[in-house]
């Protein structure tokens, strides 16, 4: 079963860059709860979005929306993601 995904404001989150692991380009990301979520993709409306949010959940996966002024962005959390050096800065 498929839960209903938070859709967020993205000006109230924190956006940072991290590192996954085997990764050695950093990812964008946002931090939510305290935990870091990594972009996926961006959507132009709230059905398709919500699809795409949809797919990732059947597999397992922590999602939430972020409203934006071209529509909407999916990201899934990363619990093994680790800030770069330069994201801790700020």
């Amino acid at each position: 079963m498929v839960s209903t995904v938070p859709v967020l404001s993205s000006q109230s989150l924190r956006k940072c860059h991290v590192l996954l692991p085997g990764e050695l380009k950093a990812s964008s990301a946002l931090i939510y709860a305290n935990q870091y979520y990594v972009y996926v993709r961006s959507f132009s409306d709230l059905a398709a979005a919500q699809r795409g949010a949809d797919r990732l959940q059947e597999k397992g996966n922590k999602v939430v929306l972020t409203e934006t002024p071209r529509g909407l962005v999916l990201w899934v959390l990363e619990p093994e993601a680790r800030p770069t050096v330069r994201s801790m800065l700020r």
